[in-house]
């Protein structure tokens, strides 16, 4: 029974120490930026996360993100699924594109002076979850007494580098 508590014990310890490491415990860093006018090109995805559109809706932007290198990937969840089999809405573009938009593509624009930019870069095995981040930005906004738009755009910058960015409402 000891060896068993001991043995617990260690892989316990040795758990928290790799989330540790990998950033687990780090704070979200958020800071107010300038925006202007944004704009976005892509693609956006009505339906579950298990089917295949998502997926070809993601292999699409990416084929497209390899014609503009420099351009990067972000991603706005209008309605995230709560499961495997709810409805989500989910824009997927480029900020930046050298080429002519196909067919179906879209070009979003967002207007905001400023925006709070909540930079993550922990690995994504410990990269906190979507809600907790909105949560933060929230609680940032409410702190320093502004109001968000309610958006929140991913701007994935590598695989254990995302930026969150939700812009303000102007001030009345």
């Amino acid at each position: 029974m000891k060896k068993a508590a001991i043995i617990v014990a260690i892989v316990g310890l040795l758990g928290l120490g790799a989330f540790a490491y990998l950033g687990g415990f780090e704070a979200i860093p958020i800071e107010s930026k300038s925006l202007g006018e944004f704009k976005l090109y892509g693609l956006t995805y009505r339906g579950t996360p298990q089917d295949e559109g998502l997926k070809k809706t993601f292999e699409q932007v990416e084929s497209l993100k390899e014609a503009n290198p420099e351009a990067v990937m972000h991603t706005i969840y209008y309605v995230e699924p709560a499961g495997k089999l709810d409805t989500m809405k989910v824009f997927v573009g480029l900020d930046r594109l050298d080429d002519q938009l196909g067919k179906d593509w879209e070009e979003k624009t967002i207007q905001a002076a400023q925006a709070l930019v909540a930079d993550l870069k922990v690995n994504k095995l410990v990269m906190p979850r979507p809600e907790t981040v909105k949560d933060e930005l929230r609680g940032f906004a409410a702190d320093n007494g502004w109001e968000l738009q309610g958006l929140f755009i991913d701007r994935l910058l590598t695989e254990d580098h995302v930026q969150v960015i939700a812009p303000l409402r102007k001030a009345d």
